[in-house]
């Protein structure tokens, strides 16, 4: 089955300050499941991330990806999507609004 397009998706994440807990995040108020990424592809065993953690970083970009795009699809893109819209993110809680109109026409192109 095809999955839709969507033009706009709402991501947030919240980690502690002194990282007691596992980070979290959500997709279009969702909460994702680190374990079901870590079925497509483990890049981070200790949960998600954005900003400079890389790894935790492409693990949650990996998480979005799959569920906004086709499996192969979701592979393709996801670094470019952590490095559109979650690198740059320095604080430890967010909540964004993201138009990925550009991003489907320029990277995912399906």
């Amino acid at each position: 089955m095809k999955k839709l397009l969507l033009d706009t998706i709402r991501i947030r994440g919240v980690r502690s300050a002194n990282h007691s807990f596992e980070s979290k995040a959500w997709l279009n108020h969702i909460l994702l499941k680190l374990e079901k990424s870590l079925k497509i592809k483990a890049h981070s065993l200790r949960g998600f991330g954005w900003g400079e953690d890389e790894k935790g970083g492409l693990q949650l970009a990996l998480a979005i990806c799959s569920e906004l795009y086709p499996p192969e699809v979701a592979k393709r893109v996801y670094p470019v999507f952590y490095q559109t819209f979650l690198a740059g993110i320095q604080e430890d809680g967010f909540d964004l609004t993201v138009d990925l109109r550009g991003f489907n026409r320029d990277v995912v192109d399906v």
